[in-house]
């Protein structure tokens, strides 16, 4: 029998496919929208659509009635006038948490940062986005329900732009490299993230902990393997080759300082410091944990190029 499942952010970039492969395995899904184009998004990939202006806990509770579960995408990697980390990322998770309880949903689902854990260790870990991520995570840890935490490193697919904008540069003929490229990113496929939320989904509930509630689970959401970021560039030029794309070209280095100033001062190539930060923090993990949960191996680093490239 199927689970009646809430999705913030269900027209999202993780959104959309989750809401498709949760419809087709007899699920039925709510999806939590901001807008009537988004709410047309969801209902064309199965779902049920809910219009919810903002993450307040009154229309929440409403739109989480009857639902089991909630995934929560709707946050935001980055701050502008009108959304700040603190009111999105923390004020946000704390609305959801409670409208999960006041509508009896027993089990959350979110996503947060691969560097949460090393908050206070490395610099590039220890900036105002992966904090709120570590905030969020805390105040669903603190509600009493369900929680299982996916700290996403890259997810890469149809629908996001960081492969398609590489793409772009590289049939430039120049790529702009902030430093040596020594720094590892471990991205995975959109297609696994969202299998993997579902796994999360179809297991059986994990077992009560000690003085009450279940006990948490988090998962490192990596690719199979880890990459540097020069070699990244490498490997997304050969896969835009095999696809009719792209061409030769040349990687310009320029300073970490440099990067960081632009990014200070409007974008480094369209990335806001913190995002720069991600790219630049050097994070990596086992795979290992998300393969037991899954049952087969996670797709090639190829592969899922491969896909964000033939949709760009």
């Amino acid at each position: 029998m199927g689970l009646r499942i809430a999705i913030t952010g269900a027209a999202g970039f993780v959104g959309r496919p989750l809401a498709r492969l949760l419809s087709a395995g007899g699920h039925e899904v709510v999806g939590v929208v901001r807008s009537e184009t988004s709410a047309r998004d969801v209902v064309a990939d199965g779902g049920r659509a809910v219009v919810v202006p903002g993450l307040v806990r009154a229309a929440l509770t409403s739109a989480f009635a009857g639902c089991s579960t909630v995934v929560h995408l709707a946050q935001i990697g980055s701050e502008q006038a009108d959304a700040t980390y603190e009111s999105v990322n923390v004020a946000g998770t704390r609305a959801v948490a409670e409208a999960a309880r006041a509508a009896s949903a027993s089990r959350v689902v979110v996503f947060s940062g691969l560097g949460v854990a090393r908050i206070g260790q490395k610099p590039r870990c220890t900036n105002r986005y992966f904090l709120s991520k570590l905030e969020g995570e805390v105040e669903l840890l603190r509600s009493g329900l369900e929680v299982v935490v996916f700290r996403p490193s890259f997810i890469v697919g149809p629908g996001n732009a960081f492969v398609p904008d590489l793409v772009r540069e590289i049939e430039s003929g120049e790529v702009e490299r902030p430093g040596d490229g020594a720094y590892r990113l471990q991205p995975i496929a959109l297609r696994d993230a969202a299998a993997l939320v579902l796994a999360a989904l179809e297991r059986p509930a994990a077992p009560p902990m000690h003085g009450g509630g279940s006990a948490p689970l988090v998962y490192d959401l990596v690719g199979p393997e880890p990459v540097s970021y020069q070699r990244l560039l490498e490997r997304v030029a050969a896969v835009a080759r095999a696809c009719g794309r792209g061409g030769e070209f040349r990687v310009r280095e320029v300073s970490v300082a440099h990067a960081d100033a632009q990014a200070r001062a409007g974008g480094w190539h369209g990335m806001a410091p913190d995002v720069l930060d991600c790219l630049l923090c050097d994070e990596v993990s086992n795979p290992a944990p998300l393969e037991a949960l899954l049952g087969r191996f996670l797709l090639p680093l190829d592969e899922a190029l491969a896909a964000a490239v033939r949709a760009s």
